[in-house]
């Protein structure tokens, strides 16, 4: 199975205008997400070593697509393929046959060893990062690409509801997350991009993991933590449908009423995302929507999302993506972050107090001509 053809159609498009306004005349492209997007192929879904295990690739240019490595029935009609050699000077022979004549070309990332061979192949060609091309055509998103990005997310979120009644004293955090990954598949959905987290927030720093200096304490991953009356289970949950990323989390309370510092605690995110959304329009910057959150978060405490994560970012095909807001990269190069339209963020802010423990959700947004809308539902 591959990309519907007018999905297709559109994205090679805003990809082939990108390497133009680049100045590119080829790209060679090895990230799961950046072949698919361009091509329309459909790679095997797993953790880094399948790549390794089974690379493939694909050559882009101003009017051929070719891609290496990939079964027949995962290729769309009118894409060229064919095998990839695993021999880096065999491979490099294949690719610089390809690329023809192109005098620049943007890589999207390639081994160390077949990236030399191709230099010595084509040793007038200027070879440097796709980044510029690839970020610049994904960054906005089709009307196609936000209805599956819509869908996506509303599986995600119908599977987070499913198991919210799981979460009762005695159960262990790693069984919610078995019980989530079961309700996707449930939905047809089964590529798992990040591992599901349902952990307990912890109420005191001294019971946290890890802290950065100046940030909320902070759990990342599920343990064989037992359940508690009264505890704090923050979710997040990250699925890839039809090769798009969903994004859905939120926090809630096992077995007991939410307590006044419960409702506090979420009533200050709240608060934040309102601020935040409130500048969500074309034109706005990262560093107006950080500056927001920092204003609405109130002074004195720290920036209202944990390090090293960030305030928001962008998600699309394959995985989250730029933007990133609220990184160390700061906020001079927040500033020049520009919103448009077509563009997709899940903003996830965290709030935390000492004793009273943290609240964190997300909500995923596209920024509109007039201003934004909603993806995904409000937190349950």
């Amino acid at each position: 199975m591959t990309d519907p053809a007018p999905l297709r159609v559109a994205r090679i498009a805003r990809l082939r205008a990108a390497m133009a306004d680049a100045g590119l005349e080829g790209l060679l492209l090895t990230g799961a997400g950046s072949v698919r997007y361009a091509t329309g192929a459909v790679p095997p879904h797993g953790d880094s070593s399948v790549e390794a295990a089974s690379p493939f690739a694909a050559v882009v240019s101003a009017r051929t697509l070719h891609v290496l490595g990939f079964e027949p029935a995962c290729v769309p009609p009118g894409v060229e393929t064919g095998p990839l050699p695993r021999l880096a000077t065999r491979a490099a022979a294949v690719l610089a046959e390809l690329l023809g004549g192109a005098r620049r070309v943007g890589v999207d990332r390639l081994p160390f060893a077949a990236a030399r061979a191709l230099e010595d192949a084509l040793p007038t060609t200027v070879f440097e990062p796709a980044d510029g091309a690839l970020l610049a055509a994904r960054a906005v998103k089709t009307p196609a690409e936000l209805a599956i990005l819509r869908e996506a997310q509303r599986l995600n979120e119908e599977a987070v509801a499913e198991v919210l009644p799981a979460i009762v004293p005695g159960r262990r955090e790693v069984e919610l997350s078995g019980h989530f990954l079961a309700a996707m598949a449930g939905r047809g959905v089964t590529a798992c991009h990040v591992e599901p987290i349902w952990c307990v927030v912890p109420r005191h720093a001294a019971e946290a993991p890890w802290t950065f200096p100046g940030g909320p304490p902070y759990r990342e991953l599920p343990s064989e933590r037992v359940l508690a009356a009264g505890d704090q289970v923050m979710i997040d949950t990250g699925m890839l449908h039809g090769g798009y990323m969903s994004d859905f989390g939120c926090t809630w309370l096992c077995g007991a009423e939410p307590s006044a510092q419960d409702r506090a605690l979420r009533a200050r995110w709240e608060t934040i995302v309102e601020a935040v959304l409130a500048e969500c329009r074309p034109g706005a910057t990262g560093a107006t929507l950080h500056r927001a959150a920092l204003t609405a978060n109130g002074a004195g405490r720290p920036p209202p999302w944990p390090v090293p994560l960030y305030l928001a970012h962008g998600i699309g095909i394959g995985g989250v993506e730029p933007p990133f807001i609220g990184t160390d990269l700061g906020l001079a190069a927040e500033d020049r972050m520009l919103l448009r339209p077509g563009m997709v963020l899940v903003l996830e802010p965290y709030v935390w107090e000492e004793g009273a423990g943290g609240y964190r959700a997300e909500q995923t947004i596209a920024i509109t001509a007039s201003g934004f809308e909603h993806l995904s539902a409000p937190p349950p």
